[in-house]
């Protein structure tokens, strides 16, 4: 059970569904919680959110934070899942519905002007537009890591950690944690005597290591003191049952007795726990079922399914096809004009555009790559002469029922506005790596549907591969390896937007060698075991769209012969 905090002349609490873990967390509730969860597990909506409300309760007016690596992550994905919560209809003791809190009385998102019943907040809101603030005057106030200046000189009492696996581990020490200044508020103070007073809450999935995620939160499991948590929830349970009592009128006396003389104990054990609980998505099989598992088993590789469901991280890049992958050095994430992204309000909604990316110049002809077919993609770049990288800018992708009218409306959509040459040059495949006269007939008319579906935007489309050969794996593979070397200063870089691009990174790890394959090739084989609407970040769908791309533009650094026989044979020595 939950208390209601909406007004004292409701019930002081209602009824919600609590699965193994959210139960177990409720009843240690500790100063501290890292919460690494398999996905649907509830992390946000029933962890985040519910001791957001807590925090909000049991120390008014005071300041808390909820941070995320970027602003866009959480405007788009943390921030309405709260709202979303807020919102959602619980069940009251005299059987009736209502929402969990009512936005205008209870709370209100991005704004200046408060109600009149609203208590003052401690602290002047110095970003509005990015506050949720609760009648008691309670604020939550949103953060990125990746942007120093958004928690820079606050002062706050709980710091929520979204995702914790895509945030730098250092940034979030050294930038989120210290605002956590508890000396600032006096020990007599209401917010000190809240054991959450000082506290943390992360929540996360487990990071794939093998495609760059962070498992720093990992080291915070071996602070658990187990006996202090055996204590706790000794201590938790004895006193959740005297408020039972209470509420139904029962053992008054004795129960009151009890609440006086062990919940001050109970807050101090508390204030001093910190708890870490690791569980697998199938703490919530029981609202999933069990058929959930089964196609997530089906449809998912192996990693994956280890690391979002089972929380089981991986490290493997054996054998990967772009042998010199390093996100590190060529992926970027400071995609976007923040100049544009801090005057974003909460309470509105918010689509990322081309006006909102930093490197995108609407001077300049939008360079795409396209890989036709049921699953069909697009990657989207420019090349930044300044720095002679190709910088890919956004990823496309669509699946039946939609088709190539649907894919050129995302991409009109996402760069029409901010577009000044609506000029575009569009690299594919004709022969998919495939010797197949039909298919090179196939994917040149895929080609000009997107082309004539862009054109009737007003965008002026050239297709730049008329007439082109074959082109084989092993080639896409030497031209790989000779780029993403940056050895030499006159070829090229190559530059993936990370927050724009996320499954054409995630899927660079997925992109392995068939083994043995002399020469090489490229194991395609997750195309047909991967469902279709997870194919985006498990396949190599979207980076084959970047190979034509690369090879369109590129070819020029091809280190060896061009000249081959029709079964791929390698007809003379190789150079470089």
């Amino acid at each position: 059970m939950e208390k209601n905090q909406q007004t004292n002349s409701e019930p002081d609490y209602i009824e919600m569904y609590q699965n193994k873990v959210q139960a177990l967390v409720n009843i240690i509730d500790p100063n501290k919680l890292f919460a690494v969860i398999g996905r649907a597990g509830g992390k946000t909506s029933h962890i985040s959110t519910r001791r957001i409300m807590r925090v909000a309760a049991e120390m008014p007016r005071e300041t808390s934070i909820i941070s995320h690596k970027s602003f866009v992550a959480l405007f788009t994905n943390v921030i309405p899942t709260i709202l979303e919560t807020f919102r959602s209809e619980v069940k009251m003791p005299d059987g009736t519905q209502r929402p969990m809190l009512i936005e205008g009385w209870d709370y209100v998102v991005g704004e200046k002007d408060l109600p009149k019943h609203f208590q003052s907040p401690r602290y002047p809101l110095l970003n509005p537009e990015r506050t949720i603030v609760f009648a008691n005057g309670a604020v939550l106030q949103a953060v990125a890591v990746d942007r120093a200046d958004s928690i820079a000189g606050r002062s706050i009492v709980h710091a929520f950690l979204e995702e914790m696996k895509y945030s730098d581990g250092e940034k979030v020490r050294t930038r989120i944690i210290p605002a956590i200044r508890t000396s600032r508020i006096g020990s007599g103070s209401e917010a000190f005597k809240s054991h959450l007073h000082g506290g943390i809450t992360g929540v996360s999935d487990i990071g794939r290591v093998s495609i760059g995620e962070n498992n720093w939160f990992m080291d915070y499991e071996k602070d658990i003191d187990q006996q202090l948590i055996a204590d706790i929830v000794t201590l938790s349970l004895m006193l959740n049952e005297c408020e039972v009592n209470l509420r139904n009128g029962v053992k008054t006396r004795i129960s009151e007795a009890k609440l006086r003389k062990w919940g001050p104990l109970l807050s101090k054990l508390r204030k001093k726990c910190t708890y870490f609980v690791r569980a697998s998505t199938f703490v919530n099989r029981d609202v999933l079922g069990l058929d959930y598992f089964k196609t997530q088993k089906e449809i998912l590789d192996m990693g994956e399914f280890l690391s979002s469901i089972c929380s089981i991280g991986d490290r493997n890049r054996d054998n990967l096809f772009f042998e010199l992958w390093d996100e590190e050095k060529h992926t970027y994430d400071d995609s976007y004009k923040y100049e544009i992204i801090d005057k974003l309000n909460l309470k509105e909604s918010f689509t990322v555009t081309a006006d909102h990316l930093k490197y995108y110049e609407p001077t300049q002809r939008l360079l795409l790559g396209y890989d036709p077919g049921s699953f069909s993609s697009v990657v989207s770049a420019q090349m930044d002469r300044k720095s002679n990288a190709l910088r890919v800018l956004k990823e496309f992708f669509v699946y039946p029922p939609e088709d190539a009218e649907d894919l050129a409306r995302q991409i009109n959509a996402f760069y029409s506005d901010a577009a000044r040459l609506k000029s575009i040059d569009l690299y594919y495949d004709r022969a998919g790596n495939k010797r197949n006269k039909q298919y090179e007939k196939d994917a040149e008319t895929d080609a000009k549907k997107l082309q004539k579906a862009l054109e009737r935007y007003g965008w002026k489309v050239k297709l730049m591969n008329l007439g082109q050969a074959t082109i084989y794996h092993w080639q896409h593979y030497r031209l790989w390896k000779r780029l993403l070397a940056e050895s030499e200063r006159n070829v090229p870089r190559i530059r993936i937007d990370a927050n724009e691009c996320p499954n054409l990174v995630s899927a660079m790890y997925c992109c392995k060698k068939v083994v043995g394959s002399t020469p090489v090739e490229l194991d395609k084989s997750p195309e047909v075991k991967v469902r279709i609407d997870l194919q985006a970040g498990l396949t190599p769908q979207i980076p084959s769209a970047l190979t034509y791309l690369v090879w369109g533009l590129f070819e020029k650094y091809f280190p060896g012969v061009r000249n081959y026989s029709s079964n791929g044979a390698i007809s003379s020595n190789f150079s470089g």
